[in-house]
């Protein structure tokens, strides 16, 4: 079972090996909104795991599902383009989250080594958090 203090150290690993502008920790969209507040640039948002358990009394496996968001403050009024924008640099961080998570590139660890690839669910999302845009990216380990 992965503790809040390891997860938050993953979480520490993961913005530094992706390069963007940091993250916070949180169990529901209202506390992620509070903690985001109105912070600027490139975020990961870390929903603490949920568990359950794979096998039988005698021989179980701890299961997580993890749950991350790749946000930035929505531009209220802007147009199309910049929108597109916001939601490119949004996936390119998403996508290098993706390569480090899934060991892609020899730079990269793998910090999840039971992560189930057929679990894995990426969307795209509108004003969460109190007005971010970005991605979302669900998995089990």
């Amino acid at each position: 079972m992965i503790t809040v203090k390891q997860y938050k150290e993953i979480c520490d690993q993961i913005v530094d090996a992706i390069e963007i502008d940091g993250h916070v920790l949180a169990s529901s969209e209202e506390q992620g909104m509070k903690k985001l507040k109105d912070k600027d640039g490139i975020r990961l948002v870390a929903v603490y795991p949920s568990y359950h358990f794979d096998g039988s009394t005698d021989a179980y496996k701890d299961m997580h599902e993890i749950l991350f968001f790749m946000v930035t403050r929505q531009i209220e009024g802007a147009d199309d383009e910049t929108e597109l924008k916001q939601y490119n640099d949004s996936q390119e961080a998403l996508i290098r989250l993706k390569e480090y998570l899934f060991g892609e590139d020899n730079n990269y660890c793998r910090l999840f080594p039971y992560l189930d690839i057929r679990s894995v669910l990426i969307d795209p999302e509108h004003n969460i958090f109190g007005g971010y845009i970005g991605w979302s990216m669900k998995f089990v380990c």
